[in-house]
């Protein structure tokens, strides 16, 4: 499989950070999000406007499709994994924004992790993650990110890689789970 470098652009980290001082501080157990809904063909400009605050603040940001966001608790999971492989060396980025998108993915490679979690023309809704202790203010229209997700719709859970099997085995309530079980399974997967 090909790694297609236009799709780059789409799915946005931003990390100011030094990894000397990123591995050296106190792990950060919580996330801070927002959601917007957007119409399409304005999910780039709501990435790079939100890339442009967080370079000016020197804060690490994550700024994906809504889509594949099921709250913080998925997104927490995801950088805590993320800061558990650097601080242990198997990391496979170098950022610990990238890392924590890796891991939010629920995919084995990079490449997969950017075109699952990119924004494109036609996003509908953008999550934008503060993953640093740097300050990033909500702006209006953004809602701040549920702590999860609940009961999402079958199609969406299917677009992020859960299959109609699993599903089968959790009551509509617990599906989200089924998401943080991914998140988890990157260690397995990417050894």
């Amino acid at each position: 499989m090909s790694f297609d470098q236009s799709l780059l652009p789409w799915c946005a980290v931003y990390s100011s950070v030094d990894m000397s001082e990123l591995l050296n501080s106190p792990s950060r157990a919580e996330v801070v999000g927002w959601q917007l809904e957007v119409e399409p063909g304005e999910a780039r400009k709501v990435m790079e406007d939100a890339l442009e605050e967080a370079s000016a603040r020197g804060a690490d940001v994550l700024v994906a499709d809504g889509e594949m966001v099921f709250g913080l608790d998925h997104i927490a999971s995801a950088a805590f994994h993320a800061r558990r492989a650097m601080d242990e060396g198997r990391n496979s980025s170098k950022s610990y924004s990238m890392e924590t998108l890796l891991y939010a993915s629920g995919e084995r490679q990079l490449s997969s992790a950017i075109a699952k979690m990119s924004v494109s023309d036609k996003t509908s809704s953008v999550a934008i993650v503060l993953l640093s202790e740097a300050g990033l203010d909500g702006h209006e229209g953004w809602d701040v990110l549920s702590t999860f997700t609940t009961a999402p719709r079958t199609e969406r859970l299917i677009r992020f890689g859960i299959t109609k099997e699993e599903l089968k085995t959790v009551p509509p309530e617990k599906r989200v789970d089924l998401v943080l079980e991914k998140v988890a399974a990157v260690d397995l997967i990417k050894r």
